[in-house]
């Protein structure tokens, strides 16, 4: 028999048993149709009755205009000051006698804390060290007077960064040191250089400002123009009064009350607002303002001024997810409030 023979002679399927062996994988006709319609109604449901999408909130209430201040100009003017060194003997003996003299001022302000005002003493040596000024200035000008606050001003902030420095190396927070008994050596050279100003300083919260070993180049700033107006207090009985400092320099140094200062009650902060607000109209007040409030956990009195600083300045975007993230808070709370307390 030829291979043939033998396809011929295979049993040949009937038409019902074709039927049966359609693929399985197949839907029977229409299914299509149906399966899409349902995936679409599906679909269309889920897109309406899904709970609507929200953007994730990024609150933030950092402050820190203060670290944006021109720096580098700062001290590039306080550069020039430094290098006008005086050459005549007569001024620089003079210049030592302040010094001296102001020292000895420094020296009973450390031992009483501050309190100088009832002290014979401390009021002595200040009259002598303003006297000397007067002369100073009406002698050598006025620039002879900013040199050595800016002179003194370098000094204190790496008297503070030295001490910082030990503070860290021992493991002792920087108020701690400040008050130990015996004084560190550090801090005994940062108080008969600075008098009270290194716990003026410790009170402000510098030491947050230490990083990595270093201070922060604003927060050195800061140390530095405190200082030098300190010194400038000298020139009380100049004529026309003592010099100024840039405009630059105070406004860092207002900046970083409001913003930076530690130990600073929410009126005062609200204050010395009001005040920035006057000196430089720059000033993002409105989300200031905020923030201020915000950090106090007063959320329902800070949406109204995030909402305001939303239409306009560098905050505006911040602002408008500082105020959600506010209003929800201040629902939650007043929420929480409404609550009836529970039976004893």
């Amino acid at each position: 028999m030829s291979p043939k023979d033998d396809v011929d002679d295979a049993p040949h399927p009937t038409a019902e048993e074709a039927d049966l062996a359609e693929p399985v994988l197949v839907p029977p006709r229409g299914l299509w149709a149906v399966a899409l319609a349902l995936f679409v109604l599906s679909a269309a449901a889920a897109i309406l009755w899904a709970p609507p999408l929200r953007p994730r909130l990024k609150p933030s209430l950092v402050l820190d205009t203060w670290r944006n201040a021109d720096i580098a100009g700062m001290r590039a003017a306080d550069d020039a000051l430094l290098k006008r060194v005086p050459t005549a003997p007569e001024q620089v003996a003079l210049e030592k006698t302040i010094l001296a003299q102001f020292g000895q001022f420094l020296q009973r302000e450390a031992t009483l804390s501050g309190q100088t005002a009832d002290d014979p003493a401390a009021r002595l040596a200040l009259g002598a060290a303003e006297e000397s000024v007067r002369a100073l200035v009406q002698r050598h000008g006025r620039d002879a007077l900013s040199r050595m606050a800016v002179q003194f001003g370098r000094d204190v902030r790496a008297a503070v960064d030295k001490s910082l420095i030990a503070s860290r190396a021992a493991q002792q927070p920087f108020a701690q040191r400040l008050v130990a008994q015996p004084l560190p050596e550090d801090v005994s050279a940062l108080a008969a250089l600075a008098g009270a100003l290194g716990p003026t300083l410790e009170r402000t919260g510098i030491e947050r400002q230490f990083h990595d070993g270093h201070l922060d180049p604003a927060a050195g700033q800061v140390i530095e123009t405190i200082a030098q107006m300190r010194f400038l207090l000298l020139g009380a009985r100049v004529q026309g009064g003592p010099p100024q400092l840039s405009s630059t320099a105070m406004l860092l140094v207002q900046h970083f009350r409001l913003e930076a200062h530690s130990g600073l009650e929410l009126p005062r902060r609200l204050a010395l607002l009001d005040e920035l607000a006057t000196a430089d109209p720059a000033y993002p007040s409105d989300y200031a303002r905020g923030v201020l409030l915000a950090r106090e956990e007063e959320y329902a009195k800070a949406v109204p001024w995030f909402l305001r600083a939303s239409t306009h300045g560098p905050f505006a975007r911040q602002a408008r997810d500082n105020a959600r993230w506010c209003q929800e808070r201040a629902e939650k709370a007043a929420a929480t409030a409404s609550q009836p307390a529970p039976a004893p």
